[in-house]
């Protein structure tokens, strides 16, 4: 019984300190701080591509729309009025729009408050190609 225990404890005893005894084993290859450096560029990398980019582009959109703005064109502005184009005025940053005809009321805005611009042109042009797509179809 005796030399049972005492060949338990030895083996027990191993297995404890074993760690203890063993040498220290590298740390894994790849990590460290420029692991941790790399990381975080990818991370500023992805933030980049998604927000900051489509963000350029909304805005060189809407400084198109702005900047393409004419009288007499049909708008809607960020608070949902819709108006008639009566002065443009880029420097001051100012459009005035006739709201209402039957009493020439005009309301002055911000140039940078117009949401949307409606084009006659497009909805013009539009209307045709859609009648030649009907008469095409309908030839067939």
């Amino acid at each position: 019984m005796n030399v049972i225990l005492a060949s338990l404890a030895d083996s027990f005893s191993s297995v404890l300190f074993m760690d203890a005894a063993a040498p220290p084993t590298a740390a894994p290859a790849g990590s460290g701080p420029f692991q941790a450096v790399i990381m975080v560029f990818l991370v500023l990398l992805a933030l980049f591509f998604i927000f900051i980019l489509p963000a350029r582009s909304r805005d060189k959109q809407t400084q198109k729309m702005i900047d393409s703005i004419k009288i007499n064109d049909k708008v809607l502005t960020t608070g949902g009025v819709i108006g008639v184009v009566c002065s443009v005025d880029p420097q001051a940053g100012e459009i005035v729009l006739r709201v209402d005809d039957s009493n020439n009321v005009k309301i002055r805005f911000a140039i940078s408050s117009v949401y949307f611009v409606f084009n006659k042109d497009a909805a013009k042009k539009d209307g045709k190609d859609k009648d030649k797509d009907k008469d095409k179809g309908a030839k067939k």
